[in-house]
This record gives structure tokens, sequence and C-alpha cells, in this order.
């Protein structure tokens, strides 16, 4: 009998894996939490409009391309009535608002960057030329190199460099801020440039449909496959005999057994709650120690009675006047995405806005949930406000406009994720973490498998998909089956 594998959690990674598992013979069940496939990879209905909550850019959305492959294998592009997903690509990357007034265009055509950069830093002419020289060659590095040697490619390019160190380079006070304020200090450059390099080739486009959309595909895909999901099913802990895991119970006492079990939950609930802490590795020990964490979020979502296809779809501005958070930290900025392109978030004629604000103080949030829901309501509605009243400048009047508003919190990506601090994608990338790969099986428990964003850091929905990918290759291999990724 073909053995019986259990994946915890139906986000990319954990869908992934399902389905290259399934396809090559192994019977499947997923267990998760919530009632919806995708995890972060997800989005929401509010009064008509679909909020999206992940995708800005998708490595490999154009056919040839390095990913294009997989996420044809998993289904990501097929919508249920057998359509293909439409992509969305950009004439520029984002728009870059600057202290004193002034904003820079991220231009998708890399030689109208670089003329941008050098009219506003002609005495960095040298260094913008090494720049945009590497933006080339990071570009061309996705045409058929293995996702193994990237960082050996990004550290050969300089791209690993912290970025503060990066900013140091260059003599125009403008131009070290368009870095800066763009990324935090100690992240690593190429959290910029392998996004930006990708959008000459329209090979890092926006999957019309959303992220729920995208995920639901590959959900679909799998279940084709044969693969058995089981929702609202949390998983309380592994089950492990003689060293061997051998099922998960779940939160309401059920057990499901099974031959291998592979975690692609949160990283500290597998090892901390679901195994108890028995299995940690010094890698981990010091992963959830000492590595810094993508940040978790604030968002404003905004159903806008208006078509507003005539702005930037993507932007930072800055504010003179900050909003400052419940959490005490102070922003001059956020990220504003302005969905006019996909027609599918909003009824005809409007258009969903989103506004995000990064925030490590995810704690505040917690406890001010917590100790006095009626206040963290009301704190909600203060800064969408406050978001409103920024925007009013930049997207003109828009009192009687508004016909949604929805606030996610870092309690929120809690409550719905389980994600470690409420962080987005797990592990910074820093130049001393994107050269780290964590163990994806722990000693002294066999049969079983760690897999996602924790074991990649840097995260991202292609590590995570080809994690899953790759753990279905190494099960396979233990086995003496012949990986095949058709089906």
């Amino acid at each position: 009998m073909d053995k019986h594998i259990v994946v915890i959690g139906a986000g990319i990674a954990g869908l992934s894996a399902a389905s290259y598992l399934a396809r090559n013979g192994y019977r499947v069940t997923v267990v998760e939490k919530h009632s919806l496939p995708g995890g972060l990879c997800t989005s929401w209905k509010r009064g008509g409009y679909t909020i999206d909550y992940c995708i800005h850019w998708l490595m490999g959305s154009r056919e040839g391309t390095q990913f294009y492959s997989m996420w044809q294998e998993l289904g990501a592009f097929t919508n249920a009535d057998g359509s293909p997903v439409g992509i969305a690509n950009f004439d520029q990357f984002t728009t870059i608002g600057l202290s004193n007034g002034d904003s820079l265009c991220l231009s998708s055509d890399l030689e109208q960057l670089k003329e941008s950069l050098l009219a506003l830093a002609p005495e960095d002419a040298k260094q913008i030329g090494k720049f945009h020289r590497s933006l080339k060659r990071l570009a061309g590095a996705f045409s058929g190199n293995p996702f193994a040697s990237l960082v050996q490619f990004f550290t050969m390019l300089g791209h690993l460099i912290p970025v503060e160190e990066y900013a140091k380079r260059f003599t125009n006070p403008r131009l070290r801020e368009i870095f800066l304020s763009t990324l935090p200090p100690d992240w690593s450059l190429v959290a910029l440039t392998l996004g930006l390099s990708q959008q000459p080739y329209k090979s890092a486009g926006y999957p019309i449909g959303g992220s729920l959309n995208f995920a639901m595909n590959i959900a679909r895909k799998a279940s084709s496959l044969g693969v058995t999901f089981r929702y609202n099913s949390a998983v309380e802990k592994v089950l492990v005999s003689d060293g061997k895991a051998v099922g998960v119970q779940l939160s309401d006492g059920q057990i499901v057994d099974a031959d291998y079990v592979i975690s692609a939950a949160d990283g500290h609930t597998t090892l901390y709650s679901m195994l108890s802490g028995r299995y940690l590795s010094p890698a981990y020990t010091k992963a959830y120690e000492q590595y810094p964490l993508f940040p978790s979020s604030l968002m404003v979502a905004l159903g806008i009675k208006k078509n507003l296809q005539q702005f930037v779809h993507s932007s930072s501005p800055y504010f003179e006047e900050p909003i400052v958070l419940c959490d005490g930290t102070s922003h001059n900025s956020f990220g504003l995405n302005v969905y006019a392109f996909d027609p599918t978030l909003a009824p005809e004629g409007c258009t969903l806005v989103t506004a995000m604000i990064n925030t490590w103080e995810w704690e505040a949030w917690e406890k001010l949930a917590s100790d006095n829901r009626q206040e963290y309501e009301e704190e909600k509605k203060r800064i969408a406000g406050e978001i409103i009243k920024r925007l009013e400048p930049l997207l003109g009047p828009l009192e009687g406009l508004i016909d949604m508003v929805d606030v996610s919190t870092p309690h929120s990506v809690i409550r719905y994720t389980g994600n470690w601090k409420g962080s987005f994608e797990g592990f910074a990338p820093t130049k001393a973490t994107l050269s780290k790969r964590l163990p994806k099986t722990l000693d002294g428990l066999s049969r079983f498998a760690m897999i996602g964003q924790w074991t990649v850091p840097g995260g991202g929905l292609p590590t995570a998909a080809k994690d899953g990918r790759d753990i279905a290759k190494m099960i396979c291999k233990q086995d003496g089956k012949r990986f095949s990724g058709k089906g």
C-alpha cells in the first residue's frame, strides 16, 4: 500500500509538497487550521471588494523563466473555469517619495531607470553605472540557473551587501535616501534588486485575481490528484513513537495516522509546541534567538467609488506629518497599492486601495486586542482616518467615495496564521541569513520534515513552492522512486 503522508498547513509550501507527492503515488492528507488554503497568500472579501494581502510581484510569471514551469505544474495559472490567469506587468516598479517633497520612479525599463538616477545624482555616475550593470546581470540569472546557485550569484554581484553599507557608496544624499527608505538598513540589497531586475523581462508580474485565487488554483489541482484536505483542523502535536513521526493529534483530540509527517506550518509552533521543544538543533536555537525577522504589518484597505487607473499602482509617498501607532512607532511613509489594474477586486467603476505600514512591535497590538477590545477597534478607526487624510492630496477628495474600510493589524496576522511574532515572511533577508539553509529534518526524529519560509531565510512564494517540490523529490529518492513533476 502507498505510504500515507500528512502535511501540516495548506500554505504554498504545504500545497506544493502535497501536490508533488500525490502525483508520485503517495496518499496525502493536508490538515489546515483554517477553512481555506493559502496561509499568508490570501485575500478576503469586504463589502463587494476583494482585499489582496500578499502578492505584489511574482517570480516566474512569464513562460520560459525559471519558476514558470513549476507554477504551471502546480496549476497556479489556471482558473476554476479553465481560463488562464492574466498577468499584469507595469511600466514602473514603484515610486519612492523623498523627504524634500520630490519623488523618483524606479522604472521597469532599466535604461530609463539609469537615466533617472543620473539626472538625480550625476556626481554618482560611476556607481550608478555599476548598479545598472549588476541589475542586468541579475536579470539574466533566471533564464536557466538552478535556484541553489542564486546565493552564490548574489554574492558574486555584491547584492548580499546590507543596504545601509551599499548606500554609503553614493555621495548624493537623495540617492542614499532612496535605498535607505526602501529597506531596513541591515537587509540585503537583493530584497530590492531581485524584483526590480525582472521587470524588463516581464517575469515578475501580478496574477490577476489576487493571492487567494492563486492559492485556490494550486489547491484545486492538488485535489484533482487525489490529495485529501481537512480544513478547520488545527494540529496540537506531532505524534512520535520510537523516534519516528507516526501522525498528528488535532486540537479536538482526533488522531491522523501517517507514515511520514511534513510540517509546512509556522516554524516556532512546530518546534516548540507540536514537538514540545524536544528536537531543537543548535541551528534552529540560534535562528530563533538571534535571526532578525520580517516585520508584521498594519494594512488599511479602502474601497473607493472611483476609477483610479490614472494613478501609479505602487508607491511609498513621504509625509511630513508622521503617523504614530499605538505601538509607539512613528511612520512618515507607507506602501500604497492602487489595484485599478485588477477588475476582479472591486465592483465596476470602483478601485481597491491598500496602505501598508510595517512594524516589529507586535506585542503592543496583541496586548491592546486582549486587554481592551473597544480601544483596539477605535485605534483601527483612527489609523484608517489618518491614512485617508494623507491620501486625499494624492488621489483627490474622497468624501462620499469610500464605501469600504477594513484594517488588518499584527494581531490579525497572528490570529489568522499563527505566524511567530506576526512576521509575514519568516526570517529577514540579511547578508547573514540569506547564506543559511536551515535543516529540513531533525536529529533524533525520522519520518519527519519541515519546509517553508521558516526553513529558508528570505521567504517568498517561489521559495516555498520549490521547498515543497524538493521535499517530495527527497522522499521519492529515499523510497527508491523516480520523481516526476508531471501529473
